[in-house]
């Protein structure tokens, strides 16, 4: 995976025109399904091949109000379930994510800027479904129309920067929740590069990765569905032993507008 999944408009001599968003402020509660899995190959370190999965389901609301130059972001955490987690993660620090709240600002032209947020939630970045919610689509959009992205992040996790460049098209409409919608798809490319301290000492890491999202985004500027999925190739190089561990981190994410 931006209010930015714009909005859709009226199907017209086979064209899809969406509207600038109204006055005023959306809100709209979300779930966000997100499974992360990590295969690591630990033989060089002499340790065994590994693999983990983690799935978690968040429970939100956004709320994108016009102001000046663009859209001002609130999102409110109402919960956020472990449906699988890595041995000894406890549950209860999911539990500290309820209430927290991430703000931030979208522009005119679909540019997220300024996210913080107030809270943690035992590891998952808070930060990162604003990145999920708020696309950078840019309105008013016709089908056909296409537009690159890039973008450059350090607060997935710490001690990591992304850059990610995503390449977006117009391609269809799609009643979504009684509305029609506008499709948006997009293709990425991504390279990931820091350091993060790990069981085994300070570990140097970077990668590449490629991935696939899509929107649906209704006539008032909300998203009423989307989904995506990456995979990330990595080498883990540990300071103090010497040696590099390839590690295939898989994710996907699943976006679901609710009443």
């Amino acid at each position: 995976m931006q209010a930015r999944l714009l909005m859709a408009g009226a199907l017209f001599s086979g064209v899809v025109m969406i509207p600038a968003p109204r006055a005023g402020s959306v809100t709209t509660r979300y779930k966000v399904v997100q499974t992360v899995t990590q295969d690591v190959d630990a033989t060089a370190a002499g340790g065994p091949k590994q693999h983990s999965v983690v799935k978690f389901t968040s429970y939100v609301q956004l709320t994108l109000t016009d102001t000046t130059g663009g859209r001002s972001i609130k999102m409110v955490v109402d919960s956020i379930h472990g449906d699988s987690l890595p041995a000894g993660a406890p549950a209860e620090m999911l539990a500290k994510a309820k209430g927290a709240i991430v703000t931030g600002f979208v522009d005119g032209k679909g540019k997220v800027s300024g996210v913080k947020a107030n809270g943690e939630a035992g590891g998952i970045p808070l930060t990162n479904l604003v990145s999920h919610l708020v696309p950078p689509v840019r309105p008013p959009l016709k089908m056909g129309d296409a537009w690159t992205d890039t973008t450059a992040t350090s607060n997935d996790a710490p001690g990591m920067s992304t850059k990610t460049v995503t390449n977006y098209k117009v391609t269809g409409a799609e009643t979504r929740g009684g509305v029609q919608a506008s499709k948006v798809d997009g293709a990425f490319s991504s390279s990931i590069v820091g350091t993060q301290e790990t069981p085994g000492g300070s570990a140097d890491i970077d990668g590449t990765g490629t991935g696939t999202v899509t929107y649906f985004i209704a006539p008032d500027g909300k998203v009423v569905g989307g989904n995506g999925s990456s995979t990330s190739n990595l080498n883990v190089t540990l300071a103090a032993q010497g040696v590099s561990l390839p590690v295939v981190l898989s994710t996907s994410v699943e976006i679901t507008p609710l009443p």
